[in-house]
Protein backbone atom coordinates (compact mmCIF):
# COMPACT_ATOMS: atom_id res chain seq x y z
CA UNK A 1 0.00 0.00 0.00
CA UNK A 2 1.29 3.24 -0.81
CA UNK A 3 1.26 5.24 2.25
CA UNK A 4 -1.98 3.22 3.31
CA UNK A 5 -3.91 6.29 1.62
CA UNK A 6 -4.86 4.78 -1.85
CA UNK A 7 -8.77 6.41 -0.94
CA UNK A 8 -6.73 9.88 -1.82
CA UNK A 9 -6.32 8.68 -5.34
CA UNK A 10 -8.94 9.57 -7.89
CA UNK A 11 -9.51 10.18 -11.71
CA UNK A 12 -8.81 12.95 -13.82
CA UNK A 13 -9.93 13.80 -17.14
CA UNK A 14 -6.63 12.63 -18.74
CA UNK A 15 -6.80 9.14 -20.01
CA UNK A 16 -4.98 6.77 -17.57
CA UNK A 17 -4.00 9.36 -15.08
CA UNK A 18 -4.55 9.01 -11.32
CA UNK A 19 -4.22 11.94 -9.14
CA UNK A 20 -2.80 11.44 -5.92
CA UNK A 21 -2.88 13.63 -2.79
CA UNK A 22 -0.11 15.16 -0.62
CA UNK A 23 0.03 12.22 2.31
CA UNK A 24 0.81 9.39 -0.14
CA UNK A 25 3.50 12.08 -1.85
CA UNK A 26 6.67 10.79 -0.02
CA UNK A 27 5.81 7.15 -1.42
CA UNK A 28 5.64 8.46 -5.18
CA UNK A 29 10.10 9.53 -5.19
CA UNK A 30 10.26 5.48 -4.41
CA UNK A 31 7.66 4.80 -7.05
CA UNK A 32 9.37 6.78 -9.40
CA UNK A 33 12.71 4.87 -8.91
CA UNK A 34 11.14 1.53 -9.64
CA UNK A 35 8.33 1.89 -11.81
CA UNK A 36 8.50 1.88 -15.70
CA UNK A 37 6.92 4.09 -17.68
CA UNK A 38 3.62 2.47 -19.24
CA UNK A 39 2.29 4.06 -22.14
CA UNK A 40 0.71 7.69 -20.76
CA UNK A 41 -0.18 6.05 -17.25
CA UNK A 42 1.68 8.37 -14.83
CA UNK A 43 1.51 9.26 -11.18
CA UNK A 44 1.36 12.97 -10.38
CA UNK A 45 0.99 15.07 -7.37
CA UNK A 46 -1.66 16.50 -5.78
CA UNK A 47 -1.13 20.15 -7.61
CA UNK A 48 -1.94 18.50 -10.77
CA UNK A 49 1.96 18.29 -12.01
CA UNK A 50 4.34 15.17 -12.02
CA UNK A 51 7.05 14.63 -10.37
CA UNK A 52 9.18 13.91 -13.31
CA UNK A 53 9.50 12.54 -16.74
CA UNK A 54 9.95 9.26 -15.70
CA UNK A 55 7.22 9.28 -12.77
CA UNK A 56 4.79 6.66 -14.15
CA UNK A 57 2.36 4.09 -12.16
CA UNK A 58 2.10 0.65 -14.09
CA UNK A 59 -1.50 -1.72 -14.37
CA UNK A 60 0.22 -4.06 -11.90
CA UNK A 61 1.13 -1.61 -9.44
CA UNK A 62 -2.22 -0.34 -9.66
CA UNK A 63 -4.09 -3.68 -9.68
CA UNK A 64 -1.75 -4.44 -6.24
CA UNK A 65 -2.34 -0.95 -4.69
CA UNK A 66 -6.60 -1.81 -5.23
CA UNK A 67 -6.14 -5.00 -3.73
CA UNK A 68 -4.44 -3.63 -0.74
CA UNK A 69 -7.17 -0.90 -0.57
CA UNK A 70 -9.84 -3.43 -0.27
CA UNK A 71 -7.66 -5.61 2.42
CA UNK A 72 -6.88 -2.26 4.99
CA UNK A 73 -10.29 -0.55 4.11
CA UNK A 74 -8.78 2.15 2.83
CA UNK A 75 -11.47 2.72 0.00
CA UNK A 76 -13.98 3.60 2.38
CA UNK A 77 -12.18 7.13 3.20
CA UNK A 78 -13.65 8.44 -0.36
CA UNK A 79 -17.37 9.60 -0.14
CA UNK A 80 -18.57 6.87 -1.70
CA UNK A 81 -16.37 4.38 -0.10
CA UNK A 82 -18.14 5.14 2.96
CA UNK A 83 -22.05 4.64 1.95
CA UNK A 84 -20.30 1.49 0.24
CA UNK A 85 -19.05 0.74 4.39
CA UNK A 86 -22.71 1.27 5.09
CA UNK A 87 -24.01 -1.03 2.93
CA UNK A 88 -22.27 -3.87 3.89
CA UNK A 89 -22.84 -3.59 7.32
CA UNK A 90 -26.57 -3.44 6.35
CA UNK A 91 -25.78 -6.31 3.70
CA UNK A 92 -24.55 -8.16 6.86
CA UNK A 93 -26.29 -7.71 9.63
CA UNK A 94 -29.75 -7.19 8.13
CA UNK A 95 -30.04 -9.08 4.88
CA UNK A 96 -27.77 -12.05 6.07
CA UNK A 97 -25.05 -12.04 3.53
CA UNK A 98 -22.11 -14.69 4.21
CA UNK A 99 -18.94 -13.85 4.26
CA UNK A 100 -17.84 -15.62 0.99
CA UNK A 101 -20.83 -13.07 -0.49
CA UNK A 102 -19.24 -10.19 1.14
CA UNK A 103 -16.24 -10.61 0.65
CA UNK A 104 -17.42 -10.97 -3.61
CA UNK A 105 -19.90 -7.80 -3.12
CA UNK A 106 -16.55 -6.14 -1.00
CA UNK A 107 -14.45 -6.49 -4.49
CA UNK A 108 -16.61 -4.94 -6.74
CA UNK A 109 -17.47 -1.73 -4.55
CA UNK A 110 -14.48 -1.18 -3.45
CA UNK A 111 -12.81 -1.04 -7.14
CA UNK A 112 -15.51 1.26 -7.94
CA UNK A 113 -15.15 3.69 -5.04
CA UNK A 114 -11.38 4.17 -6.11
CA UNK A 115 -12.59 4.36 -9.98
CA UNK A 116 -15.30 6.97 -8.37
CA UNK A 117 -12.63 8.70 -5.26
CA UNK A 118 -13.59 12.44 -6.92
CA UNK A 119 -17.42 11.71 -6.87
CA UNK A 120 -19.58 12.58 -3.90
CA UNK A 121 -22.64 9.84 -4.28
CA UNK A 122 -25.08 12.03 -5.65
CA UNK A 123 -22.97 13.32 -8.45
CA UNK A 124 -22.39 9.80 -9.52
CA UNK A 125 -24.17 9.42 -12.80
CA UNK A 126 -25.08 6.24 -15.08
CA UNK A 127 -22.02 7.00 -17.58
CA UNK A 128 -19.89 6.92 -14.60
CA UNK A 129 -21.32 3.78 -13.59
CA UNK A 130 -20.79 2.11 -16.49
CA UNK A 131 -17.55 2.70 -16.76
CA UNK A 132 -17.27 1.22 -13.57
CA UNK A 133 -18.47 -1.71 -15.29
CA UNK A 134 -16.30 -1.81 -18.36
CA UNK A 135 -13.50 -2.25 -15.90
CA UNK A 136 -14.59 -5.86 -16.68
CA UNK A 137 -15.07 -5.21 -20.53
CA UNK A 138 -13.02 -7.85 -21.31
CA UNK A 139 -14.70 -11.06 -18.67
CA UNK A 140 -17.03 -13.45 -19.63
CA UNK A 141 -20.72 -12.12 -19.73
CA UNK A 142 -21.28 -13.95 -16.87
CA UNK A 143 -18.98 -12.23 -14.95
CA UNK A 144 -20.03 -8.91 -16.09
CA UNK A 145 -23.38 -10.00 -15.40
CA UNK A 146 -22.89 -10.67 -11.57
CA UNK A 147 -20.52 -7.08 -11.47
CA UNK A 148 -23.85 -5.21 -13.03
CA UNK A 149 -26.32 -7.08 -10.54
CA UNK A 150 -23.82 -5.91 -7.36
CA UNK A 151 -24.07 -2.49 -8.88
CA UNK A 152 -27.04 -1.99 -8.85
CA UNK A 153 -28.49 -3.72 -6.08
CA UNK A 154 -26.04 -1.68 -4.12
CA UNK A 155 -27.40 1.70 -6.06
CA UNK A 156 -30.92 0.36 -5.50
CA UNK A 157 -30.37 0.33 -1.09
CA UNK A 158 -29.20 3.60 -1.70
CA UNK A 159 -31.97 5.13 -3.32
CA UNK A 160 -34.90 2.97 -0.67
CA UNK A 161 -32.49 4.45 2.36
CA UNK A 162 -32.74 7.67 0.62
CA UNK A 163 -29.51 8.45 0.38
CA UNK A 164 -29.93 9.62 -3.33
CA UNK A 165 -32.93 10.86 -4.82
CA UNK A 166 -32.91 8.18 -7.69
CA UNK A 167 -30.41 5.36 -8.78
CA UNK A 168 -28.10 5.76 -11.64
CA UNK A 169 -28.00 2.12 -12.28
CA UNK A 170 -31.70 1.87 -12.73
CA UNK A 171 -30.99 2.19 -16.34
CA UNK A 172 -28.27 -0.41 -17.05
CA UNK A 173 -29.14 -3.76 -18.17
CA UNK A 174 -27.35 -6.79 -17.41
CA UNK A 175 -25.30 -8.13 -20.26
CA UNK A 176 -26.63 -11.57 -22.09
CA UNK A 177 -24.55 -14.51 -20.80
CA UNK A 178 -23.68 -16.86 -23.35
CA UNK A 179 -25.89 -20.11 -23.21
CA UNK A 180 -23.85 -23.32 -22.91
CA UNK A 181 -24.83 -27.04 -22.48
CA UNK A 182 -23.34 -28.12 -18.37
CA UNK A 183 -20.17 -29.67 -19.01
CA UNK A 184 -20.37 -33.61 -18.01
CA UNK A 185 -18.16 -36.29 -16.89
CA UNK A 186 -16.99 -38.92 -18.51
CA UNK A 187 -19.89 -41.78 -19.38
CA UNK A 188 -17.33 -44.30 -17.07
CA UNK A 189 -16.40 -41.80 -14.77
CA UNK A 190 -19.07 -43.46 -12.12
CA UNK A 191 -18.10 -47.16 -12.20
CA UNK A 192 -14.32 -46.27 -12.41
CA UNK A 193 -14.15 -43.70 -9.28
CA UNK A 194 -16.74 -46.35 -7.14
CA UNK A 195 -14.83 -49.49 -8.53
CA UNK A 196 -11.33 -47.66 -7.50
CA UNK A 197 -12.58 -46.16 -4.11
CA UNK A 198 -10.26 -48.02 -1.41
CA UNK A 199 -12.32 -47.21 1.91
CA UNK A 200 -15.83 -46.36 2.49
CA UNK A 201 -15.34 -43.41 3.37
CA UNK A 202 -13.92 -42.14 0.19
CA UNK A 203 -16.89 -44.20 -1.64
CA UNK A 204 -19.70 -42.55 0.38
CA UNK A 205 -18.35 -39.01 -0.57
CA UNK A 206 -17.96 -40.16 -3.94
CA UNK A 207 -21.76 -41.21 -3.46
CA UNK A 208 -22.37 -37.82 -2.40
CA UNK A 209 -20.97 -36.31 -5.02
CA UNK A 210 -22.19 -38.62 -7.89
CA UNK A 211 -25.33 -39.46 -7.15
CA UNK A 212 -26.31 -36.37 -4.90
CA UNK A 213 -25.14 -33.61 -6.39
CA UNK A 214 -23.67 -32.18 -3.48
CA UNK A 215 -21.24 -28.74 -3.78
CA UNK A 216 -17.22 -28.72 -2.72
CA UNK A 217 -17.80 -26.44 0.23
CA UNK A 218 -21.12 -28.54 0.83
CA UNK A 219 -19.38 -31.56 0.96
CA UNK A 220 -16.40 -30.27 2.74
CA UNK A 221 -19.20 -29.20 5.70
CA UNK A 222 -20.78 -33.13 5.66
CA UNK A 223 -20.31 -34.20 9.63
CA UNK A 224 -21.42 -37.51 10.36
CA UNK A 225 -24.61 -36.18 12.29
CA UNK A 226 -25.48 -34.72 9.27
CA UNK A 227 -26.45 -38.08 8.32
CA UNK A 228 -29.63 -39.74 9.48
CA UNK A 229 -30.02 -43.51 8.43
CA UNK A 230 -33.34 -44.10 10.19
CA UNK A 231 -35.03 -41.32 8.19
CA UNK A 232 -32.52 -42.33 5.03
CA UNK A 233 -31.61 -38.61 4.74
CA UNK A 234 -28.34 -36.20 4.69
CA UNK A 235 -28.91 -32.90 5.39
CA UNK A 236 -26.52 -30.51 3.73
CA UNK A 237 -25.71 -26.62 4.28
CA UNK A 238 -25.04 -24.69 0.77
CA UNK A 239 -24.55 -20.95 -0.33
CA UNK A 240 -25.89 -18.09 2.40
CA UNK A 241 -26.18 -21.70 4.99
CA UNK A 242 -29.06 -22.61 3.36
CA UNK A 243 -30.19 -26.09 4.52
CA UNK A 244 -32.06 -28.75 2.46
CA UNK A 245 -32.69 -32.16 3.09
CA UNK A 246 -31.60 -34.71 0.72
CA UNK A 247 -33.73 -38.28 0.63
CA UNK A 248 -30.91 -41.39 0.48
CA UNK A 249 -31.85 -44.19 -1.67
CA UNK A 250 -30.35 -47.31 -3.24
CA UNK A 251 -26.50 -47.69 -2.44
CA UNK A 252 -25.93 -44.55 -0.80
CA UNK A 253 -28.04 -46.68 2.04
CA UNK A 254 -25.85 -49.50 2.30
CA UNK A 255 -22.99 -47.12 1.86
CA UNK A 256 -23.55 -45.43 4.55
CA UNK A 257 -24.43 -48.37 6.79
CA UNK A 258 -20.98 -49.81 5.93
CA UNK A 259 -19.22 -46.26 6.79
CA UNK A 260 -20.58 -45.88 9.94
CA UNK A 261 -19.49 -49.62 10.71
CA UNK A 262 -15.92 -49.08 9.51
CA UNK A 263 -13.20 -47.86 11.54
CA UNK A 264 -11.75 -44.47 9.97
CA UNK A 265 -8.30 -44.57 8.45
CA UNK A 266 -5.59 -43.02 10.26
CA UNK A 267 -7.78 -43.04 13.32
CA UNK A 268 -8.78 -46.46 14.35
CA UNK A 269 -12.22 -46.20 15.84
CA UNK A 270 -16.29 -45.70 14.08
CA UNK A 271 -17.11 -42.35 13.15
CA UNK A 272 -18.54 -40.31 15.84
CA UNK A 273 -21.45 -37.46 15.62
CA UNK A 274 -18.74 -34.63 14.88
CA UNK A 275 -16.07 -35.98 12.97
CA UNK A 276 -15.98 -34.72 9.56
CA UNK A 277 -16.75 -36.90 6.22
CA UNK A 278 -13.62 -35.43 4.76
CA UNK A 279 -11.46 -34.57 6.95
CA UNK A 280 -7.89 -33.28 6.73
CA UNK A 281 -4.74 -35.87 7.33
CA UNK A 282 -0.93 -34.60 7.36
CA UNK A 283 2.48 -36.37 7.35
CA UNK A 284 4.28 -36.78 10.37
CA UNK A 285 7.87 -37.29 11.51
CA UNK A 286 7.83 -40.62 12.99
CA UNK A 287 11.23 -41.38 13.88
CA UNK A 288 14.22 -43.16 12.08
CA UNK A 289 14.14 -46.29 10.63
CA UNK A 290 17.03 -49.52 10.95
CA UNK A 291 19.15 -48.09 8.57
CA UNK A 292 18.68 -44.35 9.92
CA UNK A 293 15.92 -43.35 7.52
CA UNK A 294 13.33 -41.29 8.30
CA UNK A 295 9.99 -42.64 8.66
CA UNK A 296 6.70 -41.03 8.31
CA UNK A 297 3.04 -41.84 9.33
CA UNK A 298 -0.20 -39.94 8.98
CA UNK A 299 -2.20 -38.72 11.16
CA UNK A 300 -5.76 -37.76 10.73
CA UNK A 301 -8.23 -34.95 12.21
CA UNK A 302 -11.67 -35.95 11.85
CA UNK A 303 -12.89 -32.96 13.91
CA UNK A 304 -11.48 -30.40 12.11
CA UNK A 305 -12.92 -29.39 8.20
CA UNK A 306 -11.04 -29.75 5.23
CA UNK A 307 -10.01 -26.85 3.30
CA UNK A 308 -11.41 -26.38 -0.47
CA UNK A 309 -8.23 -27.02 -1.59
CA UNK A 310 -7.70 -30.15 0.46
CA UNK A 311 -10.70 -31.57 -0.95
CA UNK A 312 -9.91 -30.91 -4.37
CA UNK A 313 -6.21 -32.47 -3.79
CA UNK A 314 -9.01 -35.81 -3.08
CA UNK A 315 -10.83 -35.71 -5.98
CA UNK A 316 -7.82 -35.49 -8.16
CA UNK A 317 -6.71 -38.59 -6.17
CA UNK A 318 -9.69 -40.31 -6.76
CA UNK A 319 -9.33 -39.64 -10.66
CA UNK A 320 -5.88 -40.76 -10.67
CA UNK A 321 -6.83 -43.43 -9.11
CA UNK A 322 -9.67 -44.58 -11.74
CA UNK A 323 -7.42 -43.51 -14.78
CA UNK A 324 -9.54 -40.58 -15.66
CA UNK A 325 -6.55 -37.88 -15.59
CA UNK A 326 -2.90 -38.43 -15.57
CA UNK A 327 -0.58 -39.05 -12.46
CA UNK A 328 -0.20 -35.07 -10.94
CA UNK A 329 -2.38 -33.71 -13.01
CA UNK A 330 -4.43 -31.81 -10.65
CA UNK A 331 -6.97 -29.67 -13.39
CA UNK A 332 -9.34 -30.48 -16.19
CA UNK A 333 -11.70 -32.72 -14.62
CA UNK A 334 -13.07 -30.52 -12.18
CA UNK A 335 -15.59 -31.95 -9.36
CA UNK A 336 -18.80 -29.43 -10.51
CA UNK A 337 -18.99 -31.68 -13.46
CA UNK A 338 -19.97 -34.42 -11.18
CA UNK A 339 -22.72 -32.07 -10.21
CA UNK A 340 -23.70 -30.88 -13.37
CA UNK A 341 -23.66 -34.99 -14.35
CA UNK A 342 -26.18 -35.51 -11.27
CA UNK A 343 -28.21 -32.21 -12.44
CA UNK A 344 -28.54 -33.78 -15.79
CA UNK A 345 -29.43 -36.94 -15.73
CA UNK A 346 -32.15 -36.40 -12.56
CA UNK A 347 -33.74 -33.32 -15.03
CA UNK A 348 -33.96 -36.42 -18.14
CA UNK A 349 -35.54 -38.79 -15.23
CA UNK A 350 -37.26 -36.75 -12.70
CA UNK A 351 -38.10 -33.13 -13.93
CA UNK A 352 -36.34 -29.83 -14.08
CA UNK A 353 -38.83 -28.94 -10.80
CA UNK A 354 -36.86 -31.89 -8.98
CA UNK A 355 -33.05 -31.20 -9.97
CA UNK A 356 -34.09 -27.49 -9.02
CA UNK A 357 -35.14 -28.69 -5.82
CA UNK A 358 -32.16 -31.29 -5.11
CA UNK A 359 -29.70 -28.78 -6.32
CA UNK A 360 -30.98 -26.10 -3.50
CA UNK A 361 -31.26 -22.84 -5.81
CA UNK A 362 -33.61 -20.71 -4.81
CA UNK A 363 -34.72 -19.63 -7.86
CA UNK A 364 -36.06 -22.17 -10.80
CA UNK A 365 -34.82 -20.04 -13.17
CA UNK A 366 -31.69 -20.43 -11.92
CA UNK A 367 -31.98 -24.73 -13.33
CA UNK A 368 -33.91 -23.61 -16.33
CA UNK A 369 -30.74 -21.71 -17.46
CA UNK A 370 -28.35 -24.29 -17.13
CA UNK A 371 -30.49 -27.35 -17.22
CA UNK A 372 -33.42 -26.84 -19.14
CA UNK A 373 -32.55 -26.68 -22.90
CA UNK A 374 -32.37 -29.70 -24.69
CA UNK A 375 -29.39 -31.83 -24.83
CA UNK A 376 -27.65 -34.58 -26.78
CA UNK A 377 -29.06 -37.23 -25.25
CA UNK A 378 -32.87 -35.92 -25.88
CA UNK A 379 -32.05 -35.44 -29.45
CA UNK A 380 -30.85 -38.59 -29.52
CA UNK A 381 -33.69 -40.04 -27.87
CA UNK A 382 -35.89 -37.85 -30.07
CA UNK A 383 -34.21 -39.44 -33.09
CA UNK A 384 -35.03 -42.60 -31.88
CA UNK A 385 -38.75 -42.19 -31.30
CA UNK A 386 -38.82 -40.55 -35.43
CA UNK A 387 -36.94 -43.67 -36.33
CA UNK A 388 -39.16 -45.80 -34.80
CA UNK A 389 -42.02 -43.71 -36.47
CA UNK A 390 -40.68 -44.25 -39.66
CA UNK A 391 -40.50 -48.12 -39.59
CA UNK A 392 -44.34 -48.43 -38.68
CA UNK A 393 -45.44 -45.89 -41.47
CA UNK A 394 -43.07 -48.18 -44.14
CA UNK A 395 -44.92 -51.25 -42.23
CA UNK A 396 -48.06 -50.06 -42.71
CA UNK A 397 -47.53 -48.80 -46.20
CA UNK A 398 -47.48 -45.18 -45.70
CA UNK A 399 -45.20 -43.07 -47.75
CA UNK A 400 -42.82 -40.40 -44.97
CA UNK A 401 -44.18 -37.13 -46.04
CA UNK A 402 -40.44 -36.11 -47.17
CA UNK A 403 -40.72 -38.88 -49.91
CA UNK A 404 -44.09 -37.01 -51.54
CA UNK A 405 -43.37 -35.49 -54.99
Amino acid sequence: MVGGHLADISRTSAPHTWMVANPVSEALEELERQLPLFGDTRVVGGNGMGLSNRTCLTLGEAARIIREAVKDKSYRATPLGQLVGRYLRWFRNEYGATPSTLRDYEAVLARMSITLADREPIDVSVDDLRDVIDLWGERSPRTRQKVTSVVRAFWSWAEEQGHIAISPAARIRRPRAEKRVAPLLPADARPRLLTVAKHPRDRLALFCLLLLGVRRGELAGIQIRDFDAHRCSLRVYGKGRKERVLPLRGPVLAELQLFLSSDLPHVGRPPEADDYLLHPTKKVYAGRGSEGQQKLSVRAYPKKRSSPQAVHRWWYRQLQAAGLVGQGITQGLNMHLARHTFATELRRVAGIDAASQALGHADLNTTLAIYGHQDQSDLEAAMDTYARWLEQQREDGIVPPEADP
